[in-house]
This record gives C-alpha cells, sequence and structure tokens, in this order.
C-alpha cells in the first residue's frame, strides 16, 4: 500500500537512491531487492524523525492494528471479487484480476538493464485484506500472479494467452483494490495450457 501512496512516492526513490549511493557497485536487480528489504524501517524512522510530516504519512509509517480482516467477497465499483476458494464454491467466476502498471521490467534474474514499460499483469485472487489504520481503512488484494515472461503470448489473431499455472512476482503479491480489474478466463479449446481472458466490458485481453 506504500508503493501506491503519492506522498510515499518520493520516499521510495530518495531511499532507492541512497541503497544505490551506499553500495556503487551493486545491481540493479539487487538494489531493488534491498530497497524492499529495508525500506519500511527506513520509512518510519524517517517520517517520526520529521516535525513537518502530514498526518497520513505518521499513519503509514506507524502502520495498521495488528488484527488484520479477511474476507472471502469485496464489493467495489459495482464489481463483486471472490477470493479463489471462494470462487469454488459459486457458478460464477469473480476472482480473476488483471491490470496495467508501469514497472522496472527484468529480462531475467540476471539482467542488470531494465527498461520502463507499461505492462499488463493477469492473475487471480488469493486473499482478500482489510487494514485499519484508526482513521481510515485500506483494502488490498492478494493475488497470485502469471509470469509475464513465460506465462503469457499472444496468439495467431492478437489474443493474449495466459498459463495461470507459471507464476511469479511472489514479492509483490499485493494491489490495491481500486487497482483491480475484473478478468473472466476461458479455456484455449487448442491447449489446455492456456486461457483467453475477457474484461467485464467484453474487452478481449
Amino acid at each position: 500500500m506504500l508503493n501506491n501512496n503519492n506522498e510515499v512516492c518520493p520516499y521510495i526513490l530518495l531511499h532507492e537512491g541512497l541503497v544505490k549511493e551506499s553500495n556503487p557497485k551493486m545491481s540493479r536487480n539487487r538494489v531493488l531487492k534491498e530497497h524492499n528489504k529495508t525500506f519500511l524501517d527506513w520509512f518510519k524512522d524517517t517520517i517520526f524523525a520529521d516535525d513537518n510530516a502530514s498526518k497520513m504519512l505518521r499513519k503509514l509509517a506507524d502502520g495498521p492494528k495488528r488484527n488484520v480482516i479477511t474476507w472471502q467477497g469485496y464489493d467495489i465499483n459495482k464489481y463483486s471479487f471472490y477470493t479463489k476458494a471462494q470462487d469454488k464454491k459459486s457458478i460464477m467466476q469473480n476472482s480473476g484480476v488483471t491490470l496495467r502498471a508501469e514497472s522496472q521490467h527484468f529480462a531475467s534474474v540476471h539482467d542488470d538493464n531494465p527498461r520502463i514499460a507499461s505492462i499488463p499483469y493477469f492473475g487471480f485472487i488469493k486473499e482478500i485484506w482489510e487494514f485499519n489504520y484508526v482513521k481510515f481503512i485500506v483494502c488490498v488484494f492478494k493475488c497470485k500472479w502469471v509470469d509475464t515472461n513465460t506465462g503469457a503470448q499472444t496468439d495467431d489473431v492478437g489474443f493474449t494467452l495466459v498459463d495461470l499455472k507459471k507464476l511469479a512476482y511472489q514479492n509483490g503479491p499485493f494491489i490495491m483494490i481500486e487497482q483491480a480489474k475484473q478478468i473472466f478466463y476461458v479455456q484455449d479449446p487448442c491447449d489446455e495450457r492456456w486461457v483467453s481472458g475477457s474484461t467485464r466490458e467484453n474487452n478481449l485481453c
């Protein structure tokens, strides 16, 4: 949720720069891993040392209540989202999610030259978490995401096919519920490994 807050973004860029400055020989991939590992503690110390930090930043730095509420379903923007487990109990499919996000894309774990690109991600909801920050509530989807390098392809007629068994991005499973776009997966009749998807608006991916 910190990665998706506009007030936090400058601190994320600052911390990435500090990690790189402290480790000039570290690869870009390793810099990002070290940033993800150490950012939370650094952010908390930085915010509480700044008398001019906003109330929002202080609440985010302090963290939510320890008790996290979980849901099997959640309604937002006229859509009903389910977890994958809840989908199995229903005749409807509501656990599929997709979003397009700008991110640093590495071709492999050895790639040290990431490119910034707007990339579509495909997956399904594993869990739904609700965090209580006292003054406000934040709800996120914990998702399983398909590896865009090996689990997605475009067929001969331009449709995107995904393999829901080829998963990746375990370090970044969460998205804000407002980011999620619902998608319905349909088995490819030519190859059972692949599924194609359509959104609620009936636009094929």
